[in-house]
């Protein structure tokens, strides 16, 4: 994966562009030059409770995906809980299926770690968290994004998480 790196930093760009622009004063151009760039992605790759997954099909490269393998949330230790900070899609694989059977895949990943639970943050004003309800989340907290530059009315995140069956 570290070979993937100049890859990782071209999908976060684009996709973030595509996706969260709405949000920023300035477009997100200086959340995504402090975010995403060479040594970000060599800490994640180093760290060995963060697993990034590149988004693949019939050899193309359509986005990546960001776990935290033990992730606390309230009641669930980290052992019990994974998060599922980052599922990045370039818009032009969006409606695909891409999303959904990528989403079953962190299934299969959190049932092989005995996750009890998988939780995310989403916008609360994005479509996005019509997707995660029908892939099974239910929303259970919120919280407020203090980052500067975005527009107040979107600072409010909802946090979703998915109960595992056992």
């Amino acid at each position: 994966m570290p070979n993937d790196i100049d890859l990782l930093i071209k999908i976060s760009h684009q996709t973030y562009r595509e996706h969260y622009q709405y949000l920023w004063k300035d477009k997100g151009e200086y959340y995504i030059k402090t975010s995403y760039h060479e040594a970000a992605f060599k800490k994640e790759l180093q760290d060995k409770n963060v697993g990034l997954y590149l988004i693949t099909k019939e050899r193309h490269t359509y986005g990546y995906l960001k776990l935290n393998f033990d992730a606390p949330l309230n009641d669930y230790t980290a052992q019990a809980a994974m998060e599922l900070e980052r599922i990045y899609l370039l818009k032009k694989a969006t409606g695909k299926g891409l999303g959904k059977a990528v989403m079953n895949e962190v299934d299969t990943i959190a049932k092989n770690l005995n996750k009890k639970v998988i939780w995310l943050k989403t916008m609360d004003k994005s479509d996005a968290q019509h997707f995660y309800q029908k892939c099974g989340y239910a929303v259970s907290d919120k919280t407020m994004l203090k980052v500067t530059g975005i527009y107040p009315q979107f600072q409010q995140q909802l946090i979703m998480e998915k109960i595992m069956s056992t």
